[in-house]
């Protein structure tokens, strides 16, 4: 789900009707669509009295696009919680809550914006994300995080698989650091597959390829590494001076 910056773009109002936030005042700009399972609006609030950088604080609305129930809420709240546990700074922070929108009880989300820069998890991206990455050690150690964590999700009792598919949901942002910005329905349960009679052709693609760029994930980093080590021995002692 993009998340790219507003600047440029003419402001628009909510398409939906979200009742706690009064859509009527507020200005919002339609950033993405294309998910399966929410549209993301960007907007921004003044910060008055602040010493902040800048006087308002950018954040995305995101709205689902389809029903979900409240112990289907329950369990969105609970994964991104987890993920922010355990990968912290890698998630932005977010906000679940229950409200009626068109009318409908269901849920919204409230999540602090990132401005996109480069997609880490597009394998086209290749050599332009290695080179990144061996320039970037803190983008590099998040990212290891972010796998690590991955991983032992596959291999937990309850195996998992964080989705890759999305578009745009492992990015890096403007300040060169990792982020992954999805919300809504974030794993992959493959261990259910078989318990369909007929298959899913669909989430078996979107399963696969999240695999694949999973392993993408680990062979970028492991490149990486090995410039880094590369270029700290060709660069001799004075180099951790």
């Amino acid at each position: 789900m993009t998340q790219a910056g507003t600047e440029g773009k003419e402001f628009d109002r909510l398409a939906a009707d979200i009742e706690s936030l009064n859509p009527e005042t507020l200005r919002a700009t339609l950033v993405s669509s294309v998910g399966n399972h929410c549209e993301v609006w960007r907007t921004s609030k003044r910060n008055p009295g602040t010493e902040e950088q800048s006087p308002y604080t950018e954040f995305v609305i995101k709205h689902p696009l389809i029903h979900y129930s409240e112990t289907e809420i329950r369990l969105l709240n609970r994964q991104y919680r987890m993920l922010k546990e355990n990968l912290e700074d890698i998630i932005p922070d977010a906000l679940f809550f229950i409200t009626h929108i068109n009318g409908r009880r269901s849920v919204c989300v409230l999540a602090r914006a990132v401005n996109i820069w480069f997609n880490i998890a597009n394998p086209q991206n290749r050599e332009e994300a290695i080179a990144l990455l061996s320039k970037n050690s803190k983008a590099l150690s998040q990212l290891k995080r972010f796998v690590a964590l991955t991983k032992s999700l596959r291999q937990s009792d309850n195996p998992k698989l964080i989705d890759l598919y999305g578009l745009d949901n492992l990015v890096l942002d403007t300040n060169r650091e990792i982020r992954y910005i999805d919300s809504f329905d974030v794993f992959f349960f493959e261990d259910m597959q078989h318990l369909f009679d007929a298959n899913d052709p669909e989430l078996d693609m979107k399963i696969k390829i999240s695999r694949d760029r999973l392993k993408y994930l680990e062979q970028i980093i492991s490149k990486a590494e090995t410039n880094r080590q590369i270029a700290n021995q060709n660069a001799g002692p004075d180099a951790h001076r």
